[in-house]
């Protein structure tokens, strides 16, 4: 179970939308017209983003679907004649949100989020409520896409990901095997506090993490963002005064993940997840390029040029900050990896390397797991520069590959 109750927010009364060009798109349920037999209804797999899973209500007359055709797409009557929930039918369960259209020989409702496989979705259609109503019960159905076939999503690893993290830790990187559903993880994650001798006294911070319900997914969903309260992290502003640091150095916590978080087919993860960890003091001083330490390569080799640093970088963004020159400000086509907890940054060129200048080029947007940049710690940033985003400036420092054979 979700450590947190609580609404994806997906899930309310239907948004309604009247969409009569999707018959093209929607051959399945384009067939002859038809003003005879019950209604029937049927859930259309998809054949890929442009053509979506949908239901299909059919065998309803010409006469009824030239009226809906004409509905307004605001007008209630759409939920009365036709409404989708999730699981059973039993309980106040809310509406999916979706769109209605009319085609050739059917009403069709298309998810505004896909339906999800394996999960069941409860289908009520009342002929009472068409133009030319049918003094018919209403007609119910329980649908669902099978479920995929393969191995359940998991959690990878956390980042960082040593043993030992700074007390003013900001964030956390949760890496997933596969694409993940677009639920947040508040409800989810809890930060455990582990004390006693054996460490088997388990207190949960509450508030440690930012409470927004914001999409901190990668563009892949293979990765999610945890952010710590920055009004906690912060030393000496009002949360901070009032709360204290989620983590204390020191101490021994544990970032628990419940199974219960679903993937992008809708399933549970393959298992619950641990990571323990330890707290070591705040780290709070900027990131200078001057304490970094360069191993060069031989000229005419294709041999890593290995960058090590002081503390550990951000994980997701030291992949996409740091980069290569020529003297021509050509940037030097190759591979970086992540070395040792994120506190080495490698780079192999496409091509051998050539005798003569290069040069780093660092980001602004680098920041290690702290807040902290280039020249500027995060506890010396003001309000107003913590809100500034996508600041476009760069620093670069001077490399050269000789050639020592």
């Amino acid at each position: 179970m979700p450590f947190r109750t609580g609404g994806t927010g997906r899930r309310t009364r239907a948004s309604l939308f009247c969409l009569p060009f999707v018959c093209a798109a929607l051959s399945g349920a384009c067939s002859a017209p038809t003003d005879s037999g019950p209604p029937t209804i049927a859930l259309v797999p998809g054949s890929g983003p442009s053509r979506p899973a949908h239901i299909a209500v059919r065998g309803i007359s010409d006469d009824d679907l030239r009226t809906l055709r004409s509905r307004s797409a605001a007008s209630d009557e759409w939920s009365s004649l036709l409404r989708i929930s999730v699981g059973d039918s039993s309980g106040d369960v809310p509406d999916v949100l979706g769109r209605y259209a009319v085609a050739d020989s059917a009403i069709v409702f298309t998810p505004l989020f896909p339906f999800d496989a394996g999960r069941t979705y409860h289908v009520r259609f009342d002929p009472s409520r068409l133009p030319r109503p049918r003094s018919t019960p209403p007609i119910s159905a329980e649908v669902m896409l099978p479920a995929p076939i393969g191995e359940p999503t998991y959690v990878v690893g956390l980042h960082p990901s040593a043993d030992v993290v700074a007390e003013n830790l900001l964030r956390i990187y949760v890496e997933f095997s596969a694409p993940m559903g677009s639920d947040g993880g508040l409800d989810f994650v809890r930060l455990v506090e582990l004390t006693g001798p054996d460490g088997k006294t388990e207190r949960v911070e509450q508030g440690a993490f930012l409470p927004l319900e914001a999409d901190f997914w990668s563009p892949d969903h293979r990765r999610y963002t945890l952010f710590f309260d920055p009004g906690r992290v912060k030393d000496d502003i009002l949360p901070n005064r009032q709360s204290g640091r989620p983590l204390r150095a020191g101490g021994r916590y544990a970032i628990d993940i419940a199974g219960a978080w679903t993937d992008a087919n809708g399933r549970p993860l393959k298992e619950s997840y641990r990571r323990t960890f330890q707290v070591g003091p705040a780290v709070d001083e900027p990131i200078r390029i001057a304490d970094w330490q360069f191993d060069l390569p031989v000229a005419g080799s294709r041999n890593p040029l290995r960058i090590t640093f002081r503390h550990p970088l951000d994980h997701a963004i030291l992949g996409r900050a740091l980069s290569i020159e020529t003297d021509r400000r050509q940037i030097v086509d190759g591979t970086v990896s992540l070395e040792a907890h994120d506190t080495a940054w490698a780079f192999t060129p496409a091509v051998p390397w050539l005798e003569g200048p290069y040069t780093l080029v660092a980001q602004s947007f680098l920041e290690d797991p702290q807040g902290n940049q280039i020249n500027r710690a995060f506890e010396e940033q003001a309000e107003d520069e913590l809100k500034k985003a996508d600041v476009q400036e760069t620093f670069r420092h001077p490399l050269t590959i000789r050639n020592d054979r």
